[in-house]
């Protein structure tokens, strides 16, 4: 099956067909059911369940599952390619190494221990017709490494493997809700993020980090206080002048007419008149002189009209 060109996008979301291979780990950061083979289930059963429910597809077959991978499209898997479908260099993994040097050998036994089983010829790659003589069940089980194939930023996986798992529902969205391990290693991974950028603003001021993160506070309390009055006020909806009665839109007319002076001069010359204080100007002929006896005239008699109207309830 020859798929089309996919962007560059699609293939990194499509990068956790990884788990294919993590028959034992869950993509969940810990804590909960294990979404990895249940008993007796075999790795190509477990890809089709774990494709449905986790990432939304529901059929795919190795050569796309190939084709997905090859992130640079030169048909072909490399050394960098390999440790993207595991996660090797992602933080969670990372986080499981006990310093760089572990880690490196880490990603080489991965990188090492795949080609051995995949790359059939030795040259140190892998083709599609290598994976698709070898099968799915030629990508090994790492997750004892912590490679679990994770591929995005940490909220994007939390999101992705927690929060639309356990927190989908308005029920679950509540304060009350998030009480999993998870949700507080986020939320405190959320404050060191801001107690960071607040010790710098507070270097930058040249004040306390206290003085900054009371500042940030009283800002919070003000914005939601001025929100909810917002809320609570009522919506005044002003009709369009041509919309009005003549009493309100003709308010103020008078005076600004005066204010504009003569019909004629100014700016504006012998322009037809278009607001209600242009149609009150001294000198302003009954019939004003358009291209050609249009709407513009007829609707210069209809508004003195409404002028006559206002001057004799006026009286």
């Amino acid at each position: 099956m020859q798929l089309p060109f996919l962007p560059r996008a699609t293939m990194l979301k499509l990068l956790c067909l990884s788990l294919l291979g993590l028959v034992q780990s869950s993509l969940a950061h810990g804590g909960h059911e294990n979404a990895g083979p249940v008993k007796g289930e075999t790795i190509q059963e477990y890809a089709q369940r774990h494709m449905s429910s986790e990432h939304h597809i529901d059929s795919f077959d190795i050569r796309s599952f190939f084709q997905l991978h090859d992130l640079n499209r030169n048909g072909f898997w490399d050394k960098d390619e390999v440790e993207a479908i595991y996660g090797v260099h992602h933080v969670y993994s990372q986080k499981k190494s006990k310093d760089e040097i572990e880690h490196q050998e880490k990603a080489e036994h991965i990188v090492s221990t795949v080609l051995k089983r995949l790359d059939l010829n030795g040259d140190g790659l892998i083709t599609a017709d290598e994976l698709e003589q070898v099968g799915l069940s030629g990508l090994p089980n790492f997750d004892e490494f912590g490679a679990e194939g994770h591929h995005y930023d940490v909220e994007s996986e939390f999101f992705l493997h927690h929060e639309e798992q356990f927190h989908s529902t308005p029920e679950t969205q509540t304060d009350e809700s998030y009480t999993h391990a998870e949700d507080m290693e986020h939320f405190s991974q959320h404050e060191a993020i801001e107690r960071k950028e607040a010790e710098r603003e507070a270097k930058f001021q040249g004040v306390t980090i206290e003085e900054v993160l009371k500042a940030q506070e009283d800002a919070a309390v003000a914005a939601k206080q001025k929100a909810e009055e917002a809320a609570s006020k009522p919506i005044t909806r002003v009709a369009p002048p041509e919309k009005q009665v003549p009493e309100v839109k003709y308010k103020n007319a008078r005076t600004e007419a005066s204010r504009k002076g003569d019909w004629g001069t100014g700016e504006a010359g012998y322009k037809p008149p278009t607001e209600p204080s242009d149609k009150m100007r001294k000198n302003l002929p009954y019939r004003v002189p358009v291209c050609s006896t249009s709407s513009a005239a007829i609707g210069v008699i209809s508004e003195r009209l409404d002028i006559i109207y206002i001057n004799t309830h006026s009286i």
